[in-house]
């Protein structure tokens, strides 16, 4: 469906290149392409995943430049554009860039979700834009000159890779989330090949079993539920009754 290549490719661009500093651009271009394949898929189901597509390849763009800007200090060939005033731009451009990438991801779930009514999810994608806006916003004072960061600037760094892995992971857990709930019409049993050790066959057998009563469980928990609230509303609306009789 897509949420697979998605999740792979946001690890290699965001999860894994936390700290990585002059080789962030590795990163970005691996997984900026693994992303471009699940937005390609993921857009099928949810068209407002194309504004991740469009973001993905701006995104793509920026891990390029990134690429050359790395390229020009280890060979010092002195390109025009390498200089401090236009990194300090671009770094501006690279942190709008991520954000709307995030969003982008974040709202498509948040749409997908809803068509396919998991509300929890739905719920945990608004929650997680939240904390990419914090961060992003958090970022942009650390580049911008305040004093109050200029003080202890390495703590406040330290403090920014704490809250970039933080909303990454959670970012990571919901695709996977996705990925293994959402899955297109015709999907939601695939059939599982036997392993050719047994004890991985016993094991998935095991597996499925507590999860069978598991599901038997819970759906006999809400049919009680269920039952026991019908009874409260013949009980209540008898009473209704019996009193209007008396009147």
């Amino acid at each position: 469906m897509g949420f697979g290549l998605l999740l792979i490719g946001y690890i290699f661009s965001f999860v894994m290149t936390v700290g990585l500093g002059n080789y962030l651009f590795a990163g970005m271009l691996i997984g900026g392409f693994i992303m471009h394949l699940g937005f390609s898929e993921l857009k099928k189901y949810s068209p407002v995943f194309i504004y991740a597509l469009i973001f993905n390849v701006v995104f793509l763009l920026c891990a390029f430049f990134e690429a050359t800007v790395w390229i020009d200090s280890q060979l010092l060939l002195g390109l025009p554009f390498a200089n401090d005033i236009i990194l300090k731009i671009f770094d501006v451009i690279e942190l709008i860039v991520n954000l709307l990438l995030n969003l982008s991801i974040l709202y498509g779930i948040a749409d997908l979700s809803r068509r396919v009514d998991l509300s929890e999810t739905r719920k945990k994608a608004f929650r997680n834009m939240f904390f990419v806006g914090f961060f992003n916003f958090y970022q942009l004072l650390m580049i911008l000159p305040i004093s109050i960061f200029e003080s202890d600037k390495p703590f406040f760094m330290t403090v920014l890779l704490i809250l970039q892995f933080l909303y990454t992971v959670i970012n990571a857990f919901l695709i996977f989330k996705c990925y293994a709930k959402i899955c297109p019409v015709g999907q939601e049993d695939p059939p599982i090949k036997k392993s050719r050790l047994e004890f991985i066959n016993k094991f998935r057998s095991n597996l499925d079993e507590r999860e069978q009563r598991a599901i038997e469980s819970t759906k006999k928990f809400y049919e009680d539920r269920n039952n026991k609230k019908q009874e409260q509303k013949n009980i209540h609306h008898g009473s209704k009754r019996k009193n209007k009789k008396k009147k």
